[in-house]
């Protein structure tokens, strides 16, 4: 059973069940997610926080084709899909990964260590 599921270019996705409990006793829940799904992920996450990592167009485009798994077609197509803002009534943290791996890295563990934070205080 899927707590979460959804599918984002061509491919299916799945957050188990049994991740509910774990944040019902105060577990943090890290998930790649999808923009499209965020609504599904609230439903079943009311406390969410949306860590929003972003890139520019053109480095998104560069690590894309330099990963290999798409064509340039594919890639113009997601690049015209994606939209670097979340939107809805959502608690947001933007990360812009356009720069150094560093950089990101420790504004992701930032981001990480305040909802840890905020999830023991709530608990």
């Amino acid at each position: 059973l899927l707590a979460v599921s959804w599918a984002a270019h061509g491919l299916k996705y799945g957050i188990p069940a049994e991740t509910l409990e774990e944040v019902a006793r105060g577990r943090l829940l890290v998930a790649n997610g999808s923009r499209s799904a965020l609504g599904k992920f609230k439903v079943a996450f009311p406390a969410l926080t949306v860590v929003n990592i972003t890139a520019k167009p053109e480095v998104l485009a560069a690590r894309l084709e330099a990963r290999g798994r798409e064509t340039r077609e594919e890639i113009l197509k997601r690049l015209e899909r994606s939209s670097l803002a979340v939107i809805g009534d959502y608690d947001v943290v933007t990360i812009d990964n356009s720069g150094a791996l560093e950089d990101a890295g420790k504004a992701l563990i930032e981001a990480l260590s305040a909802c840890r934070s905020a999830t023991v205080r709530s608990a």
